[in-house]
């Protein structure tokens, strides 16, 4: 058997979040906890962070007329 290999994490470029959209959660994909927290967007999508498992993950989003 090969072990697993250690990727290095890509480093997203993230843009600031507006306000109304800061306190965003979603449910991460990997594990299914509720509590993962909005941390940048790319684009129009909202970039979380699942607490949990540490996985990052984007969901598309109305975020119509914020650019």
């Amino acid at each position: 058997m090969h072990p697993m290999r250690k990727y290095k994490p890509v480093e997203l470029l993230l843009k600031d979040v507006p306000t109304e959209f800061a306190e965003e959660q979603a449910v991460c994909p990997n594990c299914l906890d509720r509590e993962a927290g909005v941390i940048g967007r790319l684009g129009l999508r909202l970039v979380f962070k699942c607490q949990r498992c540490r996985v990052r993950f984007h969901r598309p989003t109305q975020m119509a007329g914020i650019v």
